[in-house]
Formats: C-alpha cells, sequence, structure tokens
C-alpha cells in the first residue's frame, strides 16, 4: 500500500518495484488503485526485507525479453560471442552473489531453436585497488561447460522441470565462476590471506603467480574448516591473530611489508665498515633529492590540469559511493562503483576544463591564433605528463615513509622489532604449511590444478561455523 503515490499513472502491469535497501525486484501483478497495487512474492523471500515503516522505491520497467532473446540467439546461431554478467549487478563482496537465470534460458533456447551446445566459458574478474586510478585487474579463463542434451525435455515441459533443469545449469556455472575467483566468508580473510601470501613468498612473484598463491591459500582454508568443523586448533588460531596485529602494526607506522626486509638489511649495514656506512646514509638525500625532482616537474602540470579534477572527481565518486551503499543490501563498502564514477566524472571534466582555461588565455591574453591554439592542443601532453610525474612522486614518497617515520624515538623502537617478528611470523607458517600442506593433496603439490575439481572437494564450506577474522583494536 502507497501513501501519496500514482500507481495507476507511474505503473503498468509487469513493471517491478525495488524496495529502497533491497537488490530484487517484485513485479507487479495487479494494480488496484493510485495507492494499492499486488506484486508477487519472490521465490526467495531472503532477498526482500518488508518492514511496517513507510520506504521508498524505484521502478524497474518491464523489457520485452522477447526481443531481446530473439537477437541473442541469432547472434550466437552466427557464431558470434556474448559476454553476460549472470549475477546482476556490481558489488564489493569476497563471494558470488546469486546468479539470475537468464544465462540458462539463453543456453537452453539456443539448443532448442537451433541445437547448439553452447559453450559457457566462466571468466574471474579479480580487482587491486579497483576504487583506485591505476589499479590491477586479473582477468581468468576457466573451462568450459556445455548442456547436457538429456535434459532439453525437461526444459521443454515447463513448469517445476523446466525450473529444475535451469537451477542445475546455474549451480555448474556458479562452480565454474568460483574456480576463476578467490572466494572467502569475508573481506577480513581476503586481507588475512593476502598477509600470508606476503610472508609465504620467498621470491617476488607476478601478477598471475600471487593470484594462484591466493586461490591456494582460500582453497586451503576452506578444507580446513571443513575437516575441523570451524573449530580450528588453538595454535592455528593464535598464529592468525599474530599475522592481523602484524597487519595492524604496518598499517599504524604508513609501512608496507615488503620495506620490512629493508628495515633488516639496514640494521646489518650499521656493522659495515665506514665507507659503505657513508654510501648507506646517502641513501636518504638520494631520495629526497629525486622526489623534489620529480615533484618540481610535475607541479605545474599536476595542479593546473589534474589536481582540481581528481580532488573534485574523488568527492563526487564518494558521495555517489555513499547513495550506492545506503540502496544496497549486498555491497560491503561500495568501493566498486568509485572509479566508474570517477571516469565519467573525468571524461566529462576534463575537457570542460580544458575549455575554461582556453577561454582564459583568449580573453585576458595576448596570444595570437597560432599560440592560442599551441597552448589548448598542448593541455593534453601537459595532464599526461603531470600524471606520470605525480605517480613517480607518489612511490618515492612512500619509500621514504619508513626513514621519516624514526624521527621519533618510539617509533624507531617498533621499526626496529619489526623485521624480527616477521621473520617468526615467517618461520611459524612455512613450518605450519609444511606441516599441514601435504594433506591438502592437489592444492599443495600440484603445479597445474583444475580449480573446477577442487572446488567439488571444498562443497559445502559455506555451512561450516566460520570464527570471523576481526581486527584487534590495540
Amino acid at each position: 500500500q502507497g501513501n501519496g503515490t500514482c500507481f495507476l499513472s507511474d505503473l503498468n502491469l509487469a513493471d517491478k518495484i525495488r524496495l529502497s535497501g533491497s537488490s530484487h525486484g517484485l513485479k507487479v501483478t495487479k494494480i488496484e488503485s493510485d495507492e494499492i497495487l499486488y506484486v508477487r512474492d519472490p521465490e526467495e523471500p531472503a532477498l526482500v526485507s518488508y518492514t511496517d515503516s513507510p520506504v521508498t522505491f524505484d521502478i524497474l520497467r518491464h523489457v520485452d525479453h522477447k526481443v531481446v532473446f530473439e537477437k541473442v540467439l541469432d547472434k550466437l546461431a552466427s557464431g558470434g560471442t556474448l559476454g553476460i554478467f549472470p549475477e546482476g549487478g556490481s558489488h564489493d563482496r569476497t563471494d558470488l552473489l546469486p546468479l539470475k537465470v537468464g544465462v540458462a534460458l539463453i543456453a537452453y533456447s539456443a539448443l532448442d531453436k537451433d541445437g547448439l551446445a553452447i559453450p559457457i566459458v566462466p571468466v574471474g574478474l579479480n580487482y587491486f585497488r579497483a576504487h583506485r586510478f591505476r589499479g590491477r585487474v586479473i582477468v581468468e579463463y576457466g573451462s568450459p561447460s556445455y548442456l547436457d542434451p538429456s535434459t532439453l525435455g525437461a526444459y521443454q515441459a515447463g513448469g517445476s522441470e523446466r525450473r529444475k533443469a535451469c537451477n542445475d545449469l546455474i549451480k555448474r556455472i556458479e562452480d565454474g565462476m568460483r574456480s576463476v575467483i578467490v572466494s572467502v566468508p569475508d573481506y577480513e580473510t581476503l586481507q588475512l590471506i593476502h598477509t600470508a601470501r606476503r610472508l609465504y613468498q620467498r621470491r617476488e612473484y607476478t601478477v598471475s603467480e600471487k593470484q594462484d598463491i591466493n586461490r591456494r591459500f582460500a582453497e586451503g582454508y576452506k578444507q580446513l574448516l571443513l575437516r575441523t568443523d570451524g573449530n580450528l586448533p588453538r595454535e592455528w588460531l593464535s598464529l592468525r591473530d599474530r599475522m592481523i596485529a602484524y597487519q595492524k602494526e604496518l598499517s599504524d607506522l604508513g609501512i608496507r611489508d615488503y620495506q620490512v626486509s629493508g628495515l633488516d638489511r639496514e640494521l646489518q649495514d650499521r656493522e659495515l665498515p665506514d665507507a659503505d656506512s657513508v654510501l648507506r646514509d646517502m641513501r636518504l638525500p638520494y631520495r629526497l633529492a629525486h622526489l623534489i625532482v620529480v615533484c618540481g616537474l610535475g607541479l605545474l602540470p599536476t595542479a593546473l590540469m589534474n589536481l582540481p579534477i581528481g580532488f573534485l572527481a574523488r568527492l563526487y565518486a564518494n558521495s555517489r559511493r555513499k547513495k550506492a551503499l545506503a540502496n544496497s543490501k549486498v555491497k560491503i563498502k561500495g568501493y566498486d562503483v568509485m572509479l566508474s564514477e570517477k571516469v565519467v566524472f573525468c571524461i566529462a571534466m576534463v575537457p570542460s576544463l580544458w575549455c575554461l582555461y582556453g577561454l582564459l588565455l583568449f580573453f585576458f591574453t595576448d596570444f595570437d591564433g597560432p599560440a592560442l591554439t599551441l597552448s589548448i592542443f598542448s593541455m593534453p601532453v601537459f595532464s599526461f605528463m603531470g600524471i606520470m610525474a605525480a605517480e613517480a612522486g607518489v612511490i618515492d614518497a612512500k619509500a621514504l615513509r619508513p626513514y621519516l617515520m624514526r624521527i621519533f624515538p618510539s617509533n624507531r623502537r617498533r621499526l626496529a622489532t619489526l623485521p624480527a617478528v616477521r621473520k617468526d611470523l615467517q618461520n611459524n607458517l612455512r613450518k605450519l604449511i609444511k606441516q599441514v600442506g601435504p594433506t591438502l593433496g592437489r592444492v599443495y603439490s600440484e603445479k597445474t590444478i583444475d580449480w573446477k575439481m577442487i572446488q567439488e572437494q571444498s562443497k559445502g564450506w559455506e555451512e561450516v561455523p566460520h570464527t570471523p577474522v576481526t581486527k584487534k583494536n590495540e
């Protein structure tokens, strides 16, 4: 029942309404008046939260899927490829949302209409710092799934048999998708896996190797949860808590894990002869000089071309993130929308800023036509130079952070203990993996893994009681 609504003029039959805070639409089946309408209950009631208090809603217009499906099937019949995001929306969770049934309907329709057994290839998009410019993504392709032709009769029968056939296919597609992502119970566990991987590795890994190790840790963790019924041994929990405390200490000091080994080397350098000590002491002045030169080169173009837009883009994207988070029940922090909003904002505002500068030069300078034209067409070059210089400056600034932190005596003591703490954690973690790893089978021993098969072994881990990973406020 609505309050001050105009259902008769705003809605049509088969449209959907999506209540605020819900990701699921409710299909309109009958409109009785401007304030009374009827909707179809969802197949999964848990997706919608009903409340006695008034809530706002969005209107999702009905789309004639028949036309869409005809074009899709024609494309597939002609040998084309179709990309689908079967979760139906973006999110920043560490596992998949329930998949929509559309992909199964398309696959069965292609088999029914054209006799095509369409290969369904899972694609994993694994992001690193996805909400920031120049973040990274790993695109991974898994083994294709195919329809079982013997199930076509169930699909053609319709009703519950069609629903079961589609759900079975969706489940296989979901398993395939999980084989190309790192799925864990929560975001904090994902951070812990990244910390464990950094402590475990003996050399610098490529991005794809890091992804592979992260997935091995995640799958190993799931299998351990299954074996212990969620009750991990006390020594494992103790190691986990120590890794969390180590990561928190790094965050408080503003340094990265890879910089800790550098601290250890510098402590050893103090015992070297004077000549080597002099060279060691020259590192800080060199880094400072390099940072000053880089910042000097990038300061003017960055300040004029990029800084205003970057600042406004961050504010705009953050406001859009908060709005998306408030309207969603599946997002954790809403970071998945930030970079898209920044890009859209910059596409519109960067050329606008160049035009503004062009107008200022035209009205407030005595530049002639060629000089004015050259200035305007040079702005993209200056903007790009500013971006590259700023990126190099940020890298230098991060490298200088451990040096600057030593200005304070308390921080020097904390930094001095980190190499030993890291070494102890590294030894304990490797010892644990050496002890438990052989019992995990292929996850530990095989160089190349069929992740779909591994997913089958760890089925049911979601139902196992999980001790949440929480950050200690020490």
